[in-house]
């Protein structure tokens, strides 16, 4: 019985330390997702605005760059779930992810972007 309230006491004890420090970190941690969100969101705007831009510049392949930017869409967020796993249920998930999307959507862009030259 001792083993066990101390057990419990333990574990109450440490969830309230836990959460009396945690609470910086843990709105530095929403304000770090919430720019990395922001920051995907924009990449992939502009994504989609240079694929406009290469389709009004090359009509002939509007097919081929749009067929391209499916099947490339399908394989980045293939790509960044496997490549974030060991962040997954994780704090940092949300942001690591965000950063492999604007990544993977920047590199996409700026090949769409390559061929309007």
């Amino acid at each position: 019985m001792k083993m066990n309230n101390a057990i419990l006491f333990l574990l109450i004890y440490s969830f309230n330390v836990c959460a009396a420090f945690t609470e910086p970190e843990m709105s530095q941690l929403a304000e770090i997702n919430k720019n990395s969100i922001e920051k995907t969101k924009r990449e992939k705007k502009n994504l989609e605005l240079i694929i406009i831009k290469t389709i009004k510049n090359l009509p002939e392949q509007k097919n081929k760059i749009i067929d391209l930017n499916k099947s490339w869409s399908e394989t980045i967020n293939k790509k960044c779930k496997l490549s974030i796993f060991e962040s997954i249920n994780t704090d940092a998930e949300i942001a690591e992810e965000n950063l492999c999307l604007y990544s993977e959507y920047k590199l996409e862009a700026d090949f769409f972007d390559g061929l309007n030259y």
